[in-house]
């Protein structure tokens, strides 16, 4: 039997969830991007296809809820440019016909059939690779249930896997909050949702969680992100455990210091964490610098986080330890 081709990856655009998603998403695919309003869809969504526009790719984004004016700001605020990206602005308020005076079929009926004509009309004409649907919570308004709103969906996954397009859908809604987010989510590759939330102390929280892919094994669980100018938006992956294959030996970070090292059977397995506790002067910062130290004379990257001390009060017992300035970043 041949083997199966693995299928191309394309990148999101955010460097932080390509690596969350390993490498980014399946080619040819229906994806669906979730959250809240103001929780980052819309900047994710251009990071998206600016990549595509960078690939030498055509790339659409149809927008049924923000004018191109408002997509053209958010692209300013970042120092972008739309350049390469098409911008489909429709409307669901209205239709092209004279719809009142229908005694067979409904407004909405119409509406959404208008709809529908036009997104793919720019689809067969301009052939994008990619494409930005903003949002699912027009069309669901219009279609008035879910059943409808699924089909309709359906149909519209059924036209893009035709077109070869990978697809990013944007909504407000999911399972959690609303029962039809369910029936949705069932019929995309994968789920994406971002979460905003505001703590009793200090700002905003932002949040994203690969709630669906299918086939990849993606980082499970939530992952720190930010909305920056200049940006846009920056995934911070969680730190994860080693996956190394079962009876592998797991990676050790050590020390320098032999003895130190013994004691932890050879030295730091990668992925875990260990809380240092004593007194002060009892030499936690010495300690820590030790691991900093032998890590960037192995050439590794290297964070110390001072939150009650000072850099110049961390340097003396570097220096004690017998490691140059030079090596504390």
């Amino acid at each position: 039997m041949p083997k199966r081709k693995m299928p191309s990856i394309v990148s999101t655009g955010i460097e932080g969830l390509n690596e969350v998603l390993r490498g980014g998403l399946p080619a040819s695919n229906l994806y669906m991007l979730q959250g809240a309003p103001g929780s980052g869809k819309t900047t994710a969504a251009l990071q998206f296809l600016r990549a595509g526009v960078e690939a030498g790719e055509s790339c659409i984004y149809v927008t049924l809820s923000q004018s191109a004016a408002e997509l053209e700001a958010i692209a300013l605020s970042h120092g972008w440019t739309l350049d390469g990206i098409r911008i489909e602005e429709l409307s669901t308020s209205g239709a092209v016909y004279e719809a009142d005076d229908q005694s067979i079929f409904l407004t909405a009926d119409l509406r959404l059939d208008e709809t529908r004509k036009a997104i793919e009309a720019a689809i067969e004409e301009h052939k994008p690779r990619r494409l930005v649907y903003d949002s699912l919570l027009e069309i669901r308004l219009i279609t008035g249930d879910s059943p409808r709103f699924r089909r309709e969906l359906i149909g519209f996954k059924s036209f893009l896997a035709k077109q070869d397009v990978v697809a990013l859908l944007l909504d407000t809604q999911n399972s959690a909050n609303d029962r039809s987010g369910e029936e949705v989510e069932g019929l995309a590759h994968g789920v994406i949702r971002f979460d905003k939330s505001l703590e009793e102390y200090g700002g905003v929280r932002r949040r994203v969680e690969v709630s669906k892919m299918r086939g990849v094994p993606v980082a499970d669980g939530y992952h720190d992100m930010a909305i920056r100018e200049g940006e846009g938006v920056v995934v911070f992956p969680r730190i994860m455990p080693s996956t190394d294959s079962e009876g592998s030996k797991p990676q050790l970070i050590k020390s320098g210091v032999a003895e130190l090292d013994d004691m932890f059977g050879g030295g730091q397995e990668a992925g875990t964490t260990t809380l240092v506790i004593g007194q002060s002067g009892t030499g936690k910062s010495t300690m820590s610098s030790l691991y900093a130290t032998a890590a960037l004379e192995r050439g590794e990257s290297v964070a110390l986080f001072l939150f009650e001390e000072r850099l110049e009060n961390v340097l003396p017992p570097v220096r004690g330890a017998g490691h140059g300035a030079a090596t504390v970043p």
